[in-house]
């Protein structure tokens, strides 16, 4: 039993020695786990900004903006092909406005199931992901003076939201080279949050997610733990854009937030399920998000 275990193990994390790739990286569901295979990733993000993408997507002057955010990501297989569980979230995250003030707190989370629907030639699989209001969209502020600032540093955006989501992944190899190929596309559905830092619940507009990236591995001695991985990400609004879109605080979360990403990543396998990982996106298109690249670092194990 552990001997099959193990062999299953080694074909998801792909190693080089095999003619299929799959993804190493946080949020690969198009690949549904065996039962009782299990991965989690623990990211740290910073953000350090000067400008910020307003309503109108242009660029403006922005206080000094500080993110930092410690995140888990989590897959675990249930049933065989049919069944797998997923949690995304900011276990904590601080925002700072340098010389104004700073909100610290849990972020939001989502959890989701996937079922895959295809596995010849290509896997494609179907999910729905729930977010859930776990942030606080109106942090308050122990001093009056810092009332205004915390109210536009949420650290949730305080709904509830429902995202099906398709997912189609494909791994092949050439020559020397293993590689996937994955993208993602999702309609998140999106409810009146409890409150909002106007003061009154208020309409959250529906938006369109996705993602597109591409891994390789090459098999030479040493280099083969390493998986490079390069990806374009993003979200938009659906819902009646000609009613133009307000500022919704300085993080990049609430209603109106929209952007268009490119990243990449490197992911390096330490020894036996560990590894760590470090990655840059740069948002080159956005609507009420700090104009600034992200960067991240994360330490992942694969059970």
């Amino acid at each position: 039993m552990m001997k099959t275990l193990k062999l299953t193990l080694v074909a998801l994390i792909a190693l080089a020695t095999l003619p299929l790739l799959t993804p190493e990286a946080a949020s690969a569901q198009a690949w549904i786990r065996e039962p009782g295979s299990a991965y989690v990733n623990l990211g740290y993000r910073f953000i350090r900004a000067d400008q910020f993408f307003g309503p109108d997507g242009e660029t403006v002057s922005l206080n000094p903006y500080r993110q930092h955010a410690l995140s888990v990501y989590g897959e675990v297989g249930i049933v065989r092909r049919w069944l797998m569980a997923t949690i995304d979230g900011e276990l904590v995250r601080r925002n700072v406005l340098v010389d104004r003030g700073a909100t610290t707190g849990l972020g939001d989370i989502r959890i989701g199931l996937f079922t895959g629907l295809v596995t010849k030639p290509v896997n494609l699989s179907f999910g729905v992901l729930v977010g859930l209001p776990t942030g606080d969209p109106l942090p308050q502020s122990d001093d009056p003076s810092q009332a205004v600032t915390a109210n536009l540093l949420p650290t949730g955006d305080g709904e509830v939201d429902i995202t099906p989501t398709l997912a189609l992944g494909h791994g092949f190899r050439w020559r020397k080279v293993d590689q996937f190929v994955q993208a993602t596309l999702g309609y998140a559905i999106r409810t009146t949050p409890r409150e909002v830092a106007i003061g009154e619940p208020v309409d959250i507009r529906d938006q369109l997610v996705y993602r597109a990236e591409t891994g390789i591995r090459i098999d030479r001695t040493f280099i083969r733990r390493f998986l490079f991985i390069v990806r374009f990400a993003g979200q938009f609004t659906v819902q009646g854009r000609d009613e133009g879109f307000s500022r919704q605080g300085v993080a990049g979360l609430g209603d109106g937030v929209e952007f268009h990403a490119f990243g990449l990543e490197t992911l390096v396998k330490v020894h036996g399920g560990f590894g760590v990982g470090f990655g840059m996106d740069s948002v080159f298109f956005a609507r009420n998000v700090p104009a600034a690249a992200a960067f991240k670092l994360s330490l992942s194990y694969e059970l």
